[in-house]
């Protein structure tokens, strides 16, 4: 150990009082996680610190507990997602009731690896100073405290890549366990669990560890139990103590006695008193499904006062290695579950489509419960996967009995840690502490050295394995040790058998893949992940191991089929007799998210756990009581029986459950035998199975099922094995195009344990295609902050053939699908979105959509949702494009073609064509890039020619005389249409019958958004269609053989704001302080100049390509010149975005992109900017090619494909920023 003598001025005294507390602490402190303090005084630093990031001068807010790199969860700037360095601080007051005792800083976990200071001074760990990755820490600090007064507390964490000197070796890499912080996917940065201040008494019990020895037997006869107590005394003398201990049943009596011994314990140091195996031959077990819990209740006393007294909760159980296969309690235990884990970001490979942004970084204790809770159901262990529990996971998973499989942090640790001494030394002090932290948990069976940490990379097997191995047994030998993806003496554990990431998926011959070891426990710790995409199909509905991460790709599975098909091959390995079976990151799909945003709010935060602020699609919600806890997805009762313990499986109907495959034909009268596998994976209600089945076969066109046979009988499994038991059964004769069907049922007495029905095939012939679609999806309440959210609407073909093909209609308004036509093959997910911009507040909406598929089935779903009072404004403000009411007498600016045109008097001045035997005359005007916007103007017939083939209209996207949309009344069929011109050739979009009478003025609208096409007569909207040959192009009026007149035309952006209304109703934002101001007229103000990396960001997720316009002025910007401001373009979320905009540090104008967090320029050229100046600022996004313009000149071009849709917004960085007549167009 290094004495760190440059940490400031510190009197000997104090160094060894620092050293001499360190000693004494590491032995006790960590093992506080497995017991609660009852007579120890605590008070909670949790809440509100100071925070300067990269340990600048700028203070900011920051919660304590949390993750800094988790903006969105937290309201932090983005910025500080890729954040490597930053220092907490605040101040905090000692009472005086802690006089005399011993006061120590209770850290339950930071990361990655970090500094404490109290009062200047930095305190002094065993790892030189620095405190590691992920653990709980208690320092003491007596000797710097002020008792009674006011004391300075100082963290200062780094991240990986800004990890000091000290911490690397020689070559660059990091001498302490740093995670996976090197990888986006990493566990947080930052203060991310409690802290507290805690004064024991100068004796007091430091540790305990409880060992109960049940001779891996089901005999309780010769159980014995050993107890270990340490003594700490803190004083500069020896003291004499007497030791009691009794274990009560939690909720209970006392149940066990341990006689008293008396152990003198020297001046500043540590003993430990041992009762060894104690015979206790009634104690009751903990099981998984009956997890009984003790407390064991230690004292201290001197002179018969009790001085000191602490309470350590156990499990009386044992769990352990029988040649190949594990035993708890003397009973065979097959472990059966998955790696939890919450790194979930939004847009990663795992979970619910678009995936959920639920972590452990923003999981408050109750959602974590919840979460648990639901995976007790299906699921009877849990890996903490490269150490992702937090502290609530051990204590919860004793009291519901979950196993637990707690695993270092050690992932590929060859990549960028060290294997040099200091390293390992550091490795071995590091799994020490956490063994010490987490021994007497009753749900810990397992120790889990580390992650792939291959056999290839020599030093792992001759330096880490060995390192990790001996630092775990030289605190706790009760528990096997396993290495995932690696061989130990107590698992053979692989990862991905078959090869990743999808391995053997959808093979066949699944019963003949797997093989046992027969020596040993084997394992598959990892299997069948979609971080690399999902499986996809051909055009004929076959499949296709490709792999697409697109989930809106046409070809790709869906994810209940992905699920299913993942779920099948851990039946495969449960027959094959594995151990241990553990896929990786799959439990997830069980469930769908919630297409919504929850706010919690906090009453107390200085309560234990996190507190998130956002939570956008969760998957559970602990929050709101109006909307579901969780949703099943339709996967989830295949993945619940699929673990269940006591299961019945249809041995062929597994085999025979291929993706893509032409379903078995059976016919009548002919019997067919299947193989029931009967396993029994519980540790309870005997191993005597009765199996129930029942044959019938369903029709698809109707939904009726009828049963045709039945059959019973009884097998004796024992615990943790399988039998197989044939059955036979002949379907009726005369039956065709119907799915034949087999239904399991397995019962211990009169107890139900498993259900399932499986389609076995078609009986007699294929059944014809059958559209099936849900019959109502309502998602609750909608406004401008959410409408980006994708929902899911899923399709299913439930009648037979591998593919058909399938269309669409209903859609458009407020309602956009992300695909209208499609090839349906078997099942298809497709997502749709909720424009609320425009619609009234607070009011309930729905349509219907009809899907059709080619063999002429169809069905119908109802979408139907509520507005609240922020729905999102259309173009109501004075923001425009272009008017013209031909007052100047004049129609400037015009072109015309064809016909006789113009400016006359009607009442006021008003543009006229007058020819009524011209047919197709147009005048237009306006930008050729014009795409998303409406055209008004008031027109009318003074009259039509005389063979009626006439009309009148608007026109929009108008290219050439023979490409546009026109929006127009025809008098021949007395219709009102919405007509397309394509290389000269016109076609109706969509007409409605409509009378229009000649010599009255009506006012008409186009609105052209994208794909959809409106027309609006009169304030009403009276046709909407959808139609994607023309993408932009100027406005016109229109006139085929009529006497014309046009008045008040109008161009309006499909999105304008120019805050006169005194709100700006229709913006959310991201931090910083925004408010609608005077500055000559109303503008958008985000007053805060400190404020980094904001935005105030409207609009759709589904907008493409688009041009978004603004006045923007900047009157200050922040002291360091790291500051800036401008437009944002297809902002996917706060994290993925286009920024155009004026750079002060380098007084540069610039298009950069921001990809997960991290900003990178994309064309950048110098730019003078004045403060207090106002600049139109333009940004276009077409396809690829992205355009920033100032004051009407293109300044900067350059192309970019990493997004390609998404919202507008205002960018605001370290900036007093002030936008106008915001319009996207």
């Amino acid at each position: 150990m290094r004495i760190p003598w440059s940490l400031g001025k510190m009197n000997l005294r104090i160094v060894l009082m620092l050293f001499t507390s360190l000693v004494i602490s590491t032995l006790f402190a960590v093992t506080n996680n497995a017991q609660a303090d009852t007579s120890r005084e605590q008070i909670s630093l949790n809440g509100v610190w100071d925070f300067y990031p990269n340990g600048g001068a700028t203070r900011y807010d920051i919660t304590v507990p949390s993750y800094w790199d988790t903006s969105a969860g937290f309201g932090y700037p983005t910025s500080w997602n890729t954040l490597n360095y930053g220092v907490y601080k605040r101040n905090f007051t000692v009472p005086s009731s802690m006089t005399g005792k011993e006061i120590f800083l209770d850290l339950e976990n930071i990361g990655p690896l970090s500094k404490v200071f109290v009062n200047g001074t930095q305190l002094a760990t065993e790892t030189d100073g620095y405190l590691m990755t992920r653990l709980p820490y208690k320092l003491d600090i007596t000797p710097l405290a002020i008792v009674g007064g006011t004391n300075t507390l100082e963290v200062r964490v780094w991240g990986y890549y800004a990890l000091p000197a000290d911490a690397k070796d020689a070559s660059g890499k990091s001498l302490y366990p740093i995670g996976v912080d090197n990888q986006s996917w990493g566990q947080g940065r930052g203060i991310n669990d409690d802290v507290a201040l805690v004064a024991y008494p100068k004796v007091f019990v430091s540790d305990t560890f409880v060992i109960t020895d049940l001779k891996n037997n089901t005999s309780p006869s010769d159980d014995e139990i050993t107890v270990k107590t340490t003594v700490t005394n803190a004083t500069a003398i020896s003291q004499t103590v007497t030791v009691t201990n009794s274990a009560q049943l939690v909720g209970g009596s006392t149940e066990k006695t341990f006689s008293d011994q008396t152990v003198t314990v020297a001046a500043n140091s540590s003993q430990t008193v041992t009762w060894s195996a104690v015979p206790w031959t009634n104690a009751k077990y903990w099981w998984t499904h009956d997890p009984k819990l003790y407390n064991l209740n230690t004292s201290l006393t001197q002179s018969a006062v009790t001085i000191d007294s602490l309470v350590t909760r156990f499990g009386f159980r044992q769990f352990a290695v029988n040649t190949n296969y594990y035993q708890l309690n003397g009973i065979k235990t097959n472990l059966r579950g998955d790696a939890l884990q919450f790194n979930w970001a939004t847009g990663s490979g795992h979970g619910a489509a678009y995936s959920s942004s639920q972590s452990y970084a923003n999981a408050s204790i109750a959602e974590v419960k919840l979460t648990m809770d639901e995976w007790k159901t299906t699921y009877n262990v849990a890996r903490t996967h490269i150490h992702g529990g937090i502290k609530q996971v051990y204590d919860y998973a004793d009291e519901i009995g979950l196993l637990l499989i707690d695993e270092t942090p050690y992932w590929q640790y060859h990549s960028v840690h060290s294997y040099t001494t200091d390293a390992m030394d550091h490795i071995t002090k590091w799994v020490k502490q956490w063994v010490n932290a987490r021994k007497n948990h009753a749900s810990i069976v397992i120790w889990s050295g580390g992650n792939e940490n291959w056999s290839s990379t020599s030093n792992n097997t001759t330096i880490l394995h060995p390192t990790i191995a001996a630092a775990i047994t030289s605190i706790d030998t009760s528990k096997p040790i396993i290495q995932d993806d690696f061989t130990t003496a107590d698992q053979e554990n692989h990862h991905y058998t078959g090869g990743y990431q999808i391995g053997w998926l959808n093979n066949s011959t699944m019963y003949g893949l797997y093989t046992n070891n027969s020596t040993k426990p084997k394992g598959e710790g990892e299997a069948y992940t979609p971080s690399g995409g999902w499986p996809t199909l051909n055009a004929n509905g076959t499949y296709n191991a490709t792999l697409a991460k697109d989930i809106l790709n046409d070809n790709v599975v869906s994810q209940a089929v992905w699920h299913r098909a993942a779920d099948r091959m851990t039946r495969a390995m449960r027959y094959a007799g594995f151990a241990d079976i553990r896929y990786y990151a799959n439990w997830i799909y069980a469930y769908e998210v919630t297409e919504d945003t929850l706010y919690p709010t906090w009453s107390d935060m200085t309560t234990p756990g996190l507190k998130p602020v956002a939570i956008n699609r969760p998957v559970f919600n602990a929050y709101d009581s109006a909307k579901p806890a969780f949703i099943k997805s339709d996967s989830y009762e295949y993945t619940h029986n699929t673990y269940s313990p006591v299961a019945a499986f249809d041995k062929d109907g597994d085999k025979n459950n291929l993706i893509g495959a032409s379903p078995l034909i059976f016919s009548g009268g002919t019997a067919t035998t299947r193989t029931i596998i009967v396993y029994n994976d519980e540790q309870q209600d005997g191993t005597s199975v009765d199996v129930n089945w029942e044959a019938g076969y369903l029709n698809p066109g109707n939904g009726t099922y009828t049963s045709f046979q039945t059959g019973t009988f009884n097998v004796s499994v024992p615990y943790g094995n399988k039998v197989e038991q044939a059955i036979s059964f002949t379907p009726p004769t005369g039956v065709s195009a119907q799915w034949l069907q087999l239904k399991l049922t397995a019962k211990k007495g009169t107890i139900t344990k498993f259900q399932e029905t499986n389609r076995l095939g078609a009986l007699g012939s294929i059944p014809a295609a059958k559209m099936d679609v849900p019959a109502s999806i309502n998602v609750g309440v909608k406004n401008v902050t959410n409408s980006f959210q994708k929902h899911k609407l899923k399709i299913i073909n439930k009648g037979g053939g591998l593919s058909t093909n399938w269309t669409v209609s209903g859609q458009g308004d407020w309602l956009g699908l992300t695909q209208s036509s499609g090839n349906l093959r078997g099942e298809r997910e497709i997502y749709f979105t909720i424009n609320t911009v425009g619609l009234a507040p607070n009011s309930s909406y729905s349509k219907t959509l009809t899907f059709s598929e080619a063999g002429g089935t169809s069905d119908t779903v109802t979408i139907s949702f509520q507005t609240d009072g922020n729905p999102g404004t259309t173009s109501t403000s004075s923001v425009t494009l272009l008017s013209d009411d031909f007052e100047s007498g004049s129609a400037a600016g015009w072109s015309t073609t064809g016909g006789t045109w113009g400016v006359i008097t009607d009442g006021t001045k008003v543009y006229t064509q007058s020819n009524t035997t011209v047919g197709g005359a147009t005048a237009f005007i306006g930008d050729s890039t014009w795409q998303h916007y409406s055209v008004s103007a008031r027109l009318k017939a003074d009259a039509f020619d005389a063979g009626n083939y006439a009309g009148i209209g608007v026109v929009a996207r108008y290219v050439d005389s023979s490409n546009y949309y026109a929006f127009m009344y025809y008098k021949l069929t007395n219709t009102l249409k919405i007509t397309k011109l394509a290389a000269g050739v016109a076609s109706d979009v969509v007409t409605m019958p409509y009378t229009l009478n000649t010599g009255t003025w009506y006012d008409f609208k186009a609105v052209v958004n994208g794909a959809t096409l409106e027309l609006w007569v009169n304030g009403t909207k009276q046709l909407t269609g959808t139609d994607t040959t023309l993408t932009s192009g100027k406005i016109g009026m229109y006139a085929h053989r009529a006497n014309a007149k046009f008045d008040n035309v109008s161009v309006a952006p499909i999105f304008g704001d120019d805050y006169e209304s005194g709100s700006a109703s229709s913006w959310a934002t991201t931090g910083g302080t925004w408010s609608v101001v005077t500055d000559g007229t109303k503008v958008f103000n985000q007053s805060n100049n400190a404020a980094v990396s904001i935005n105030a960001y409207s609009g759709l997720s589904t907008w493409q390509n688009y041009t978004v316009a603004a006045k923007v002025k900047a009157d200050s910007f922040d002291a360091g010149n790291l500051a800036g401001l401008g437009l944002i373009a297809r902002r996917v979320d706060a994290n993925n975005y286009y920024t155009f905009m004026y750079y002060k540090s380098t007084n540069s104008l610039k298009i950069l992109e921001v990809v997960g967090g991290t900003p990178t320029d994309l064309v950048t050229v110098p730019f003078t900017f004045t403060l207090g100046a106002w600049y139109d600022f333009k940004a276009v996004v077409n396809g690829s090619t992205l355009e920033f313009w100032v004051n009407g000149t293109k300044l900067l071009t350059t192309t970019d494909t990493s997004f390609t849709s998404g919202q507008i917004g205002l960018y605001s960085h370290r900036a007093s920023s002030k936008f106008d007549n915001v319009s996207i167009y």
